[in-house]
């Protein structure tokens, strides 16, 4: 039982429908959700289209969208207007999985541990983060288990992964 009274399910690499292939895995970090339903970043546009298209699935745990629901009404973030529904609805396009147990590799910010726990222990394809903690990590992180912690931004030189996405 998760800390929410329900059981979340167990991670397994779904199938892309079309094709019969794995569909990625990502993990999106806060950051990257602030970019997404907050700034309005062009850069997360082809993600967040491949995640609503179901050519990527986004996995995230209960702690993910607790801290989400405290950062974005910030103070600092009120010169965007941010949408309370849009950042309200935001977790209905992931699906939820029980809490990472520790992958080992550590996150010189403890708040953002659970990211690489949950992309390290699903074996994630990418975690999308602008956090200079957890991009330190993606030497070791892709040694280790094939994770790539990379910026949105980043995503879009990867032409070998646009290309198998068809993107």
């Amino acid at each position: 039982m998760s800390q929410h009274g329900t059981d979340f399910p167990k991670c397994e690499k779904p199938r892309h429908p079309h094709r019969g292939q794995d569909v990625p895995i990502v993990i999106l970090d806060t950051n990257a959700l602030l970019d997404w339903r907050v700034f309005k970043d062009p850069a997360a546009h082809p993600i967040v289209e491949a995640i609503l298209a179901g050519r990527m699935r986004w996995l995230a745990c209960p702690s993910m969208e607790k801290e989400w629901h405290q950062v974005w009404p910030r103070s600092y973030l009120k010169p965007w207007q941010p949408d309370p529904m849009l950042t309200l609805t935001v977790f209905q396009h992931a699906t939820f999985v029980d809490e990472p147990p520790p992958c080992g590799l550590r996150c010189k910010d403890p708040d953002d541990q659970v990211f690489i726990d949950l992309a390290m222990h699903v074996g994630a394809r990418w975690l999308f983060s602008k956090d200079a903690a957890l991009l330190k990590l993606n030497k070791r992180s892709f040694r280790l288990k094939g994770v790539q912690v990379l910026r949105l931004t980043d995503w879009h030189g990867l032409t070998e992964a646009r290309a198998e996405l068809s993107i």
